[in-house]
């Protein structure tokens, strides 16, 4: 096994039917997400879902199943969020308008 190969976190996501559904790197996306301050909302949930997809975890296209998607991953990130609100808070760019 390779030392320096990249970690790839696994996350069982379970839904309220019992399905349990194995996903890889939620918790790096989450954990980017939090860091510029993103809330758990539904646009952030939509993100989480667009990350899972690119990093190669299939999603159908059902409504019905995101939906669920949706409905667990908000659920998460707000676990996630309240287990890391001890941590410092992410730090913004500030823009000054009149510098040029």
């Amino acid at each position: 096994m390779d030392p320096n190969a990249p970690t790839v976190s696994r996350r069982t996501l379970r839904f309220i039917d019992g399905t349990q559904v194995a996903v890889s790197n939620l918790h790096e996306i989450m954990a980017e997400l939090h860091s510029v301050g993103k809330k758990a909302t539904r646009e952030t949930v939509e993100e989480i879902i667009a990350g899972l997809e690119a990093m190669g975890n299939y999603i159908s296209t059902s409504e019905v199943v995101r939906r669920e998607y949706r409905s667990v991953l908000l659920k998460e990130y707000n676990e996630f969020i309240e287990s890391h609100k001890d941590e410092a808070p992410p730090k913004t760019i500030e823009h000054d308008p009149e510098a040029k």
